[in-house]
C-alpha cells in the first residue's frame, strides 16, 4: 500500500531523485526497523521527529560564511520535508479508515461510552483536575516545569454555570484547555520549539500515568496503542467511562484559547468556529489556534498552505483575543485609525460573554473602518464572508453526513445551520 502513495507522490513531486530516494529509504525504514504500523499514532509521531530533523539540518545550513554554498541542498531538504508531510497525511487517512486513529476524538468503544450530563459532567472534570494537580507533583518531583490548567472549553466551559442553575445538560466528550512549558533553543523556531515541548511533555504524562496508575484514571484505555495519550479516561464514582480531551496550548496563547474553543451557549462550537474562518478566508489571514497569523511573501499575503514555501515569512499580528478586530485594523491601515462605532464597540470577543452576532457585529465595524481608510469596499467584504461562512457551514455538516451521523442528527445540523447563517447574514449585512 505505501508504495502506491509513494508512486502517486513521486508522479506530483517536481523535486530532485535525492529528495524521492530519501523519502522512499525513510519510509521503508519505519516499516522494516521501527515495526509501527502504517496508520498508528506512532508512525505518525516519527513522521513528525523526522520532520524536526531535517528542519534543524535546513536550519543550520542557513548560518555561517558557507550559507550560499547550500542553497540547492536546502531546496532538496525542502522537498523532503514536503514529501513526508504529504505522506503523513496519507497515513493518518489511513489509520482513520483502519481505525487506529479516531477523528473527532472518539476514544471510547461504543459499549463503554455512557450519557454524559451535568452532574456526570461536573465529576469528570474534578477527576481531571486532581489528576493535573498529581502531574505537576510528578513533573516537580522530576526537576521539570509544571503544566497549568486553565478551564474546561467548548461546551464543557459552560459545566458550571449548567450546574449552578440546576440544568441536565447532555455533553458530548469534555474538552480541558492545558497550558505546556515552552522548552526553547537557539536551534530552533518558535514552531519546532511547541512541537518539541508538546512531544515531551505528553511522553512525561505517558511515564506519569505508567508509574502512579491513578485510581480514577483508566490508564490502559487512555494508554491505548495508536491513540492519542491527551485524550484521558477518567472513572466515575458510579464505575461509568468520560472521556477528557486535552486541548493544549502554550503561555502565549492562554488568553487567547479561552475565547477561541469557547462557544456562545447552547450553540455548537463550529458555528463560531467557521465564522472566525470565514473572515481569515477574506482577510487571508489565519485566526486559529495560535492567535492571528499572516504569512506573506514580498509584502503580499498568501494563504497559510504556502506557509513552507520559499521566501514566505510568517508574522503574528496579535494574541488578543478581546481585541483581535482592532488589532488587525490596526495592521491592516497604514497610519491613525478611526474606528467605526461598531468596531469601537466589538473590538473582539469576551471570553467570559461570547456572543456569535457580536462577532458578526465586530466583522461589519472592521469592514466599515477599513473602508473608511481605503483598505477594502465594505459591502464587498461582508458579502464575501458570508458566502464564506455559509460555505464552510454546509461543509462542516456534509462532511459529519460522510462519517456515518444518522439522517436524524443531520436534519438537525441543517436546521441549525440555515438558522445560524440567517441570524448572522442578517447581522452582518450592511
Amino acid at each position: 500500500m505505501i508504495n502506491s502513495y509513494l508512486y502517486s507522490y513521486e508522479n506530483k513531486m517536481n523535486s530532485s531523485s535525492v529528495a524521492k530516494n530519501f523519502v522512499l529509504q525513510t519510509v521503508k525504514t519505519l516499516l522494516e526497523k521501527k515495526q509501527y504500523e502504517y496508520g498508528s499514532q506512532k508512525y505518525l509521531n516519527e513522521l513528525d521527529g523526522l520532520i524536526d530533523e531535517l528542519q534543524r539540518l535546513k536550519h543550520s545550513l542557513r548560518k555561517g560564511p558557507t550559507r550560499l554554498k547550500y542553497r540547492k541542498e536546502m531546496h532538496r531538504l525542502q522537498d523532503a520535508i514536503g514529501a513526508i508531510r504529504y505522506l503523513k497525511n496519507v497515513a493518518r487517512r489511513e489509520g482513520i479508515k483502519k481505525g487506529l486513529l479516531s477523528e473527532g476524538g472518539l476514544k471510547l468503544d461504543p459499549s463503554d461510552r455512557t450519557t454524559v450530563d451535568t452532574k456526570a459532567a461536573e465529576e469528570a472534570v474534578d477527576i481531571y483536575e486532581l489528576m493535573i494537580d498529581d502531574w505537576n507533583e510528578y513533573l516537580v518531583s522530576h526537576d521539570y516545569e509544571e503544566v497549568n490548567k486553565i478551564r474546561p472549553v467548548g461546551s464543557s466551559a459552560y459545566i458550571a454555570k449548567d450546574a449552578e442553575q440546576g440544568l441536565d445538560v447532555s455533553y458530548g466528550d469534555i474538552d480541558y484547555l492545558v497550558s505546556f512549558p515552552v522548552i526553547a533553543t537557539t536551534q530552533m523556531n518558535f514552531r519546532q520549539a511547541e512541537r518539541e515541548s508538546k512531544k515531551k511533555y505528553e511522553n512525561l504524562f505517558i511515564e506519569f500515568l505508567r508509574s502512579s496508575m491513578p485510581e480514577n484514571i483508566d490508564v490502559e484505555k487512555t494508554l491505548k496503542p495508536g491513540s492519542n495519550p491527551m485524550m484521558v479516561i477518567v472513572k466515575l464514582s458510579d464505575g461509568s467511562l468520560v472521556q477528557v480531551d486535552t486541548v493544549v496550548t502554550h503561555p502565549e496563547y492562554r488568553e487567547w484559547m479561552k475565547g477561541r474553543y469557547t462557544p456562545e451557549r447552547g450553540i455548537k462550537g463550529y458555528t463560531i468556529g467557521n465564522l472566525y474562518k470565514a473572515l481569515g478566508d477574506y482577510l487571508v489571514m489565519s485566526i486559529g489556534t495560535e492567535g492571528v497569523l499572516v504569512r506573506a511573501r514580498d509584502g503580499e499575503r498568501v494563504h497559510s498552505r504556502f506557509s513552507r514555501s520559499k521566501g514566505v515569512e510568517t508574522h503574528r499580528v496579535t494574541t488578543d483575543i478581546r481585541s483581535f478586530l482592532r488589532d488587525i485594523a490596526q495592521y491592516l491601515v497604514d497610519g491613525e485609525v478611526i474606528e467605526h462605532d461598531l468596531l469601537e464597540q466589538n473590538p473582539g470577543v469576551n471570553p467570559e460573554n461570547v456572543k456569535i452576532l457580536g462577532l458578526a457585529k465586530g466583522i461589519k465595524g472592521l469592514a466599515l473602518t477599513l473602508q473608511s481608510h481605503g483598505v477594502y469596499n465594505a459591502e464587498e467584504m461582508v458579502n464575501s464572508v458570508k458566502r464564506y461562512y455559509s460555505q464552510n457551514m454546509r461543509n462542516n455538516i456534509e462532511s459529519k453526513k460522510k462519517k456515518g451521523v444518522s439522517e436524524e442528527v443531520y436534519q438537525k445540523l441543517l436546521e441549525l445551520n440555515e438558522k445560524i447563517i440567517s441570524l448572522v447574514d442578517e447581522e452582518i449585512s450592511l
